[in-house]
Formats: structure tokens, sequence, C-alpha cells
């Protein structure tokens, strides 16, 4: 398995996403507890926008790692994308009670702003 894995970071960093997705599939294959997997390949469904196997395999990854902030980071990522910033603001707060220091905490105010206003 890790060197599905392996092989798509590789292709990942190569924006390769043909590659790395194939890569992932397999590694989720033959890993499927293996909640790093299932989040990388969560990363390719959103580079290559198909935010709803994206949200499935972030959803995934966190029943396997509740406290896996990077998948709700990207979470929020992807609700933003969809104009669903209630969600994003959820997702990133939650991954900034388990990380504090992710870049999104530069952002959050304005998105709790955003959504303040949207209640209005």
């Amino acid at each position: 398995m890790s060197g599905a894995m392996a092989r798509g970071l590789r292709a990942m960093r190569e924006a390769d996403h043909a590659t790395a997705l194939a890569a992932f599939d397999t590694a989720v294959r033959l890993a499927p507890e293996f909640a790093e997997a299932w989040n990388k390949r969560a990363t390719v469904h959103f580079l290559r926008g198909d935010y709803t196997r994206s949200i499935a395999d972030v959803r995934r990854t966190l029943a396997l790692e509740p406290r896996h902030f990077g998948a709700l980071s990207g979470l929020g990522m992807i609700n933003l994308r969809l104009d669903r910033k209630e969600d994003a603001l959820r997702a990133f707060e939650a991954a900034l009670d388990l990380h504090p220091y992710l870049p999104v905490r530069f952002e959050i105010e304005a998105l709790r702003e955003a959504v303040a206003g949207e209640k209005i």
C-alpha cells in the first residue's frame, strides 16, 4: 500500500490528477482503514472539481480519524467553493479547535462576519 501512496503523492506533486486518483483508489482498496489514503483521494477529487466525491471521502476520513484537522479544513474549502459559508465556518472552526495555528485562522473572522451578515 505504501507504494500506492508514494505514487499518488508523486503524481499530485506533478499535477497528474488521473494517476494520483488511480493510486489513491488502490491505496483505499488495499487499506480501507487508513484515513490518510481517503484524505488524499478527497484532495484529488477537490482538485478535479468533483466536490461530491471529495465530500464523501472527507466523511470517510473523519469516520476513521475524527481529529483529522486537514480533512476538516478541506471540508471548509469545499463548502466555500459551493458557497455554503455557514458549513464552511463550522468545518474551519472544528479544524482550528484541533490545530489553532492553521493558516485559515487569518481569514476566519471575515467568514464569521459574512455568515452573521447573511443571517440578518
